[in-house]
């Protein structure tokens, strides 16, 4: 310890030993000094530390699902998985895209698709097709379907623009196809009148 206090009492001026009690004074402060150091310096490191690891609360949202299947002329025929406002084209785009064969005229890519759908694309020429629509046809005559005919199709019917075939169509998605014949006077539009007018020229 002497060399200590020696170099001490250099260092302020002075070539005689100091005081022992000056000699832990000073000591006592540098401690002390390097102690409030090091517990600032800690104490911010572990702050850092803690906001880096605080989890994140922001909720996650995922669309809803609906399940649509699709057969006919289509790559890859099933039942496949898609985010609810889903529309046609992204049915077809999922089951690989159309065939060669496909009539793609005889479905509606734009429109939105519904959970539980099937959705029926025809080869071409096979779509159901009405004959003698236009002389008022008969029980006997071809008769179109209801849950596979196009817009275009049901225009055909007499008494059916393309405002009602519009809405008989969203009747038919919405509700899962057309149960009965009778289904046609829940269709705004459709009263007892024309339906007992078309109800012999369509089938389900």
């Amino acid at each position: 310890m002497d060399w200590l206090k020696l170099k001490i009492a250099e260092a302020i001026g002075g070539k005689q030993p100091i005081n022992k009690n000056l000699l832990l004074v000073v000591g006592g402060v540098v401690a002390t000094a390097v102690f409030l150091i090091n517990g600032i310096s800690t104490g911010g490191s572990e702050q850092q530390t803690v906001n880096a690891v605080m989890p994140s609360d922001q909720p996650i949202v995922k669309p809803a699902s609906i399940y649509v299947h699709v057969v006919g002329e289509v790559n890859s025929p099933g039942i496949y998985e898609l985010d609810s406002g889903a529309r046609l084209v992204d049915v077809i785009f999922a089951a690989g895209g159309f065939t060669h064969h496909a009539d793609q005229a005889s479905v509606n890519l734009a429109r939105e698709v519904t959970d539980g759908e099937q959705v029926v694309v025809f080869k071409v020429g096979a779509a159901p097709q009405l004959i003698g629509a236009a002389s008022g046809g008969s029980a006997g005559a071809a008769q179109i379907s209801l849950n596979r005919a196009t817009q275009s199709e049901l225009e055909a019917l007499p008494g059916v623009g393309p405002a009602l075939a519009g809405r008989m169509i969203d009747w038919r998605t919405a509700n899962g196809g057309f149960k009965k014949k009778e289904d046609l006077l829940n269709v705004s539009g459709i009263g007892d009148k024309l339906f007992a007018g078309i109800k012999n020229q369509v089938t389900l």
